[in-house]
């Protein structure tokens, strides 16, 4: 097949999303199928305009943006790319980019799919303006990339739920996966303690530093944890602006306590997660949870999970089955989770065998995705 993944972001950027399109993507062309990418140039102004990469082409074309990356509008369509595809398959339907390049698409009577994402989620939002002004945008968006697509594509059961239940419309779960590296790969604790120096016990956070990922509830978390268990430490690791949790920590007394690593190649993140007591997701509303491939990588190296019971995370993760459920935006009860598991090492042991039986590689989700994509009329 000819398969032609949009989205407005691609490789250098990182995020949940795009490495999900980047792993679905490569395992596709692994096996053998033609395999391009259409995305704008925003965050790869350094890399090429087309150029492949792992077996998959991709084409980054001129666009623009009103300040938003959702609104992100392409000046041009690639068409030559889009005319002779099997499939074009859009990721997220907020995403301006995505919908006018699946429109361009079944214009041009190419068979269509759209993964919708995040359905009806910004009610939760913390901005008002967002709250008032995005549920237009999202509304008017949602029910435009149901009329162009073939094939209605979500990750997250609360999507299907909404969808089948608001709008009448069916569609096909497909999560995401993990690398067979993360499920197979052995124990890399020590050489993680190591490298950092951390000898004590700790938990960590792995994400985008974005306010709406909630790192500020877990450093006041922390704080009050650490009362009971001063040796205790955050490792947080991703990409993002430290400077205002890092100050936060500091006004909390407890700057020392919280470690910074930034982004990280793969095996620093599977020591990361092998040598900590258990993965912290504390996003504070529905927008910023779709799927989190970071809880699967979790449940991979047999650690449990806490987070808050935001977006897709409840639908996963069940409150003493394979992780701990907590409140947004409640520091107590998140530091609370976190002594619970620093006291129960039996019960932090059983959430994480749980957890790993959820788990799909990219390879079997591809051969889900393949299905998926016959499916249309």
């Amino acid at each position: 097949m000819k398969i032609v993944h949009v989205h407005h972001h691609y490789y250098p950027v990182v995020g949940g999303i795009e490495r999900a399109i980047q792993n679905l993507a490569e395992e596709l062309a692994k096996m053998g199928h033609e395999v391009h990418v259409i995305t704008s140039r925003f965050g790869a102004e350094n890399r090429p305009k087309e150029e492949v990469i792992n077996g998959v082409y991709v084409h980054r074309i001129k666009a623009l943006r009103l300040r938003f990356a959702d609104l992100t509008y392409p000046l041009e369509y690639a068409e030559k790319v889009i005319r002779d595809a099997d499939i074009v398959h859009g990721h997220s339907q907020n995403s301006l980019f995505t919908v006018k390049v699946v429109e361009k698409a079944k214009g041009l009577g190419v068979k269509t799919a759209i993964y919708f994402m995040a359905v009806d989620a910004l009610y939760d939002h913390p901005n008002p303006l967002v709250r008032l002004l995005g549920s237009f945008y999202a509304s008017h968006m949602l029910r435009q990339a149901i009329a162009l697509s073939d094939t209605r594509l979500v990750k997250s059961f609360r999507d299907l739920e909404i969808l089948r239940n608001r709008y009448e419309v069916e569609a096909i779960y497909v999560p995401d996966g993990i690398s067979e590296e993360i499920v197979n790969a052995p124990n890399m604790a020590e050489e993680f303690r190591e490298r950092y120096r951390i000898r004590e016990p700790f938990i960590i956070y792995i994400g985008r530093l974005h306010r709406l990922k909630g790192i500020d509830v877990l450093i006041k978390a922390m704080s009050i944890a650490v009362k009971g268990y001063p040796r205790l430490r955050a490792v947080i690791i991703g990409p993002g602006d430290q400077r205002p949790y890092r100050e936060l920590a500091q006004r909390l007394g407890i700057e020392d306590n919280v470690v910074f690593l930034g982004y990280v190649d793969e095996k620093t993140k599977i020591g990361a997660l092998d040598a900590s007591i258990a993965l912290v997701l504390p996003s504070v509303c529905n927008y910023v949870e779709v799927f989190s491939i970071v809880i699967s990588e979790a449940w991979a190296r047999n650690k449990p999970v806490i987070a808050s019971a935001v977006g897709e995370i409840p639908y996963r993760v069940k409150h003493m089955t394979n992780g701990l459920l907590v409140s947004p935006k409640n520091p107590k009860a998140l530091a609370e989770a976190m002594i619970m598991l620093l006291q129960n090492k039996e019960l932090a042991i059983k959430l994480g065998v749980e957890g790993r039986k959820e788990i799909m590689t990219w390879r079997e989700i591809a051969i889900k995705m393949l299905n998926a994509y016959k499916s249309y009329a």
